[in-house]
């Protein structure tokens, strides 16, 4: 498997009044599904995070790693976005980032040090 260059990023906050037992849920069954992405070839890494300090408005987020091309395909297939569909139901502050990572990181690192040194000398 390729080295993971791209991540997609799914925070959520707190789930909407009533919804708690229904929001415990749903992560188990997003947990589910993340470990079936993974055994699956779809995604090569997946990690879960809830804070211990800082901003308890935001309950977690899930990082989902794969190359370009699967994160791409995950986040335009439609078991992604009925999922998402999902957790907008029965939490707050939903919200989804695409990132890049490992390797992709050097590579921006280096396209910004070349860009500093055409524009500013």
């Amino acid at each position: 498997m390729a080295d993971s260059t791209c991540a997609l990023m799914v925070e959520w906050g707190m789930p909407k009044d009533g919804r708690e037992t229904k929001a415990l849920e749903e992560f188990m069954t997003h947990l589910a599904w993340w470990t079936e992405l993974k055994t699956s070839g779809k995604i090569s890494e997946f990690r879960t995070y809830g804070p211990l300090t800082g901003d308890f408005a935001r309950a977690g987020f899930v990082l989902l790693e794969g190359s370009d091309d699967q994160i791409e395909k995950l986040r335009a297939s439609e078991a992604f976005r009925t999922n998402l569909n999902r957790v907008l139901l029965i939490a707050e502050r939903v919200e989804v980032t695409i990132l890049e990572t490992g390797d992709a990181m050097a590579t921006r690192m280096q396209r910004y040090g070349k860009t500093l040194k055409d524009r500013l000398g």
